[in-house]
């Protein structure tokens, strides 16, 4: 409880319009039903969990829904953009893809707006986020400066330190040049065979 009262205002709202939204994903969003004579004899009906917004809408909620979650217990998760740009990320995306399916989808029940209601209070939850860490141009700072350190980092020069350099440092001794082979000699080597002797007869 005392983590609950710990948290910021806008967080306290994102937190119960999203537990709120769960639920009311698994109600009916749409209902086709027929009657005879006054009598509701058939009904159909879908929840939120259907469509292409439907289900964009559902896992951006389940994404927001665990990162608030780890917040709660302090789990620490390595990011490169802080938890305002995060709250302020996905609490838009969630209201976007509510509204596009409540548009789009017929026969929509008191359920879907009331989806869309709650996916609001969870943006008007990161909109207390964002101002409270500075307001708009702060967020808009972080992300430029992100984005100009991404640049940087890719446009950076790169060496490759095992290609050699052609170029000699000032006072490094320079290698001696290869020495040749002396030339083979010409001179024929000397005989080894013994003279005659002088006493055998000519």
């Amino acid at each position: 409880m005392d983590k609950l009262t710990a948290l910021t205002r806008g967080t306290q709202l994102m937190l119960a319009a999203g537990l709120l939204l769960l639920i009311d994903t698994f109600l009916r969003w749409q209902e086709v039903s027929a009657s005879v004579a006054g009598v509701e004899v058939v009904s159909f009906g879908r929840n939120a969990w259907h469509g292409f917004w439907g289900i964009l809408m559902c896992l951006v909620l389940i994404a927001l829904l665990a990162w608030l979650i780890a917040r709660l217990a302090d789990v620490k998760i390595a990011l490169p953009v802080s938890d305002v740009v995060v709250a302020a990320a996905l609490a838009g995306l969630l209201f976007l893809f509510a509204l596009l399916k409540n548009l789009v989808d017929d026969y929509s029940t008191i359920w879907s707006y009331i989806g869309v209601v709650l996916a609001a209070l969870v943006a008007v939850g990161a909109w207390l986020e964002v101002q409270a860490a500075g307001g708009v141009d702060a967020l808009t700072n972080e992300v430029s400066g992100m984005r100009s350190r991404e640049t940087a980092a890719t446009t950076a020069p790169t060496t490759d330190p095992y290609t050699p350099s052609s170029a000699t440092t000032p006072g490094s001794p320079s290698a001696p040049p290869p020495t040749s082979a002396p030339p083979p000699s010409t001179t024929p080597p000397p005989s080894t065979t013994p003279p005659p002797s002088s006493d055998e007869p000519t």
